[in-house]
């Protein structure tokens, strides 16, 4: 476990980091977790840090005490693979702490959207989340570039089997931002209530705007979501089009070959048949064997067997 402590004195400095805990200053805790010396150096609930650890634990929060708990979840790019992973802001009135077991937040990462000093823990927490929203729409908007390259392809017959195993991927990865995203919205409407007094008006100015903000990131994963099943759709149209047509292709093709051996067939069977002594019995045969086939062929193609 590594924790830091970081501290901007002035709202035009830099986010410094600094070696003492004190009053006004971000302390950010990743990696394995010790919730024991957490909850004893920061005076927080052992048991809801524990629940940091957990990979699958929903946006939500939890008050006490006199301490606000609030679960967010975070974009997890691990493997080509891109999930969500928990990340816990612990906030009174004099203390900010951030929690992220799985490395994927950085108080520096959300330095950007800080406009204040280190001292509001209110500002702290909405600059977290706004780093949060950011990462969800950078995100977002990749994989809403790789679908309109396979849609792309597939307008040129391109898509292939690798095609698949990404959307299949990339789903995943859509319903996990949806699910998280929809709950982040939750906290976001009980973060706005500001029952706890931790926010200025400027903050929740900027709750409110996330708010919104995540409302479209909804609206755009519902999108994608629907892009992805249209192509999933189409390519499988198209691929049961060309399949029947080379089944048709192959079926008129085992016709015409069927003709000939109807008469090879019965000339190879040894009793006494038509013309069976005469010189010209081979050539006409053919013949009208090679007649027939066209025959049949000319119908196939007006039956657009072919």
């Amino acid at each position: 476990m590594t924790v830091g402590y970081f501290e901007r004195r002035c709202a035009g400095d830099s986010l410094g980091q600094t070696h003492q805990f004190h009053r006004g200053v971000w302390a950010h805790a990743s990696g394995t977790l010790c919730p024991d010396e957490l909850a004893e150096q920061f005076g927080l609930d052992e048991n809801i840090v524990r629940d940091a650890a957990d990979v699958r634990e929903l946006p939500r929060m939890e008050y006490s005490g006199g301490i606000e708990y609030v679960f967010v979840r975070l974009p997890l790019v691990r493997d080509d693979a891109i999930k969500t992973a928990p990340l816990l802001a612990a906030v009174s009135k004099t203390q900010f702490v951030t929690i992220n077991p799985a490395n994927n937040f950085s108080p520096q990462a959300a330095e950007p959207f800080l406009t204040t000093t280190t001292d509001k823990p209110g500002a702290l927490l909405a600059a977290t989340i706004a780093c949060a929203v950011a990462a969800y729409e950078q995100q977002i908007h990749d994989l809403a570039g790789n679908i309109a390259a396979a849609r792309h392809r597939l307008s040129r017959h391109e898509v292939k089997n690798a095609d698949f195993i990404e959307f299949v991927a990339i789903e995943d990865s859509l319903n996990e931002f949806h699910s998280s995203l929809e709950g982040l919205a939750s906290v976001l409407g009980q973060l706005a209530l500001n029952r706890r007094g931790l926010f200025t008006v400027r903050d929740l100015e900027a709750l409110g705007d996330l708010v919104l903000h995540v409302k479209q990131l909804l609206v755009m994963v519902a999108a994608n979501s629907q892009t992805i099943t249209s192509i999933q759709n189409a390519y499988s149209t198209i691929a049961n089009n060309v399949l029947n047509q080379r089944m048709k292709v192959l079926t008129a093709i085992t016709i015409l070959l069927a003709i000939p051996n109807v008469f090879y067939g019965m000339y190879g069977m040894n009793i006494a048949l038509p013309f069976q002594g005469e010189v010209w019995a081979y050539p006409v045969i053919t013949g009208f064997t090679v007649l027939l086939i066209g025959i049949v062929y000319i119908l196939a193609k007006r039956l657009r067997l072919f």
